[in-house]
């Protein structure tokens, strides 16, 4: 049995993709016509209103079957209907490549408004280059609000102040330096590679894979391994 789309996030969709009658490009090139339809789509083509809601209802629900074909873990109707309205917009490739997918399926609820706000870039027709568009910070933004939109009376959740100690949502382990005298960051796993450069002690590191002992780091924080170091001289944060 297919699974619809609560009134919330069918009045996000509507929203931000806004009603067309009229067939146009999108900012990204596409033909598009409704609202964000753009299967077969042609210039020149002309719907009526409930056309259009019957092609976002058609839409919404395969792009709704496709998430509950992938989420493993359970979904609140708000929940659900964010993952709808995201695979409707970026597609089903781009949440099966997601980091958000990996995580979400081993329960990590909190970190999905995070993903979501990876996911605002679109491929410039001009230049080919990609590029953050205002439009997609702002979808992402909503996106992740109903996310974490719930029925609750922890006045911790619930509360419309703004904190003022927030943190990164930071999947990545981060550990500190503790070698006194420094420690060798070398190019591979094992003291055979030659060494890079010395971190100094109490060096904040990104650990991204482990081998042997020896640990990938990542010290700017952009997923690039910068070097190998022993796990040993290392302690979590």
């Amino acid at each position: 049995m297919s699974r619809a789309i609560n009134e919330e996030g069918l009045k996000l969709v509507k929203h931000f993709e806004g009603l067309y009658l009229d067939a146009y490009r999108c900012p990204a090139g596409v033909w598009t016509i409704g609202y964000g339809h753009t299967k077969g789509v042609r210039a020149g083509a002309k719907i009526t209103e409930p056309e259009a809601d019957a092609l976002l209802a058609a839409d919404l629900a395969e792009a709704g079957a496709q998430v509950m074909q992938q989420v493993k873990v359970k979904l609140n109707d708000n929940q659900f209907a964010v993952l709808a309205s995201f695979v409707f917009n970026a597609g089903i490739g781009s949440l099966l490549a997601s980091t958000l997918l990996k995580r979400l399926n081993i329960g990590e609820y909190q970190c999905v408004p995070t993903e979501l706000a990876k996911w605002v870039k679109a491929t410039n027709p001009k230049t080919g280059a990609k590029v953050a568009l205002p439009g997609l910070v702002l979808r992402r933004a909503a996106e992740g609000a109903l996310w974490l939109k719930t029925e609750t009376d922890d006045p911790f959740l619930t509360s419309k102040d703004m904190p003022q100690a927030i943190h990164a949502d930071e999947p990545r382990a981060v550990y500190l330096v503790a070698a006194r005298e420094g420690l060798r960051m070398r190019s591979g796993a094992g003291t055979q590679f030659d060494v890079i450069r010395v971190l100094a002690k109490d060096t904040h590191v990104f650990v991204i894979k482990e081998k042997s002992g020896w640990v990938a780091v990542d010290l700017q924080g952009d997923n690039a391994i910068d070097g190998w170091v022993s796990m040993d001289f290392l302690k979590p944060m």
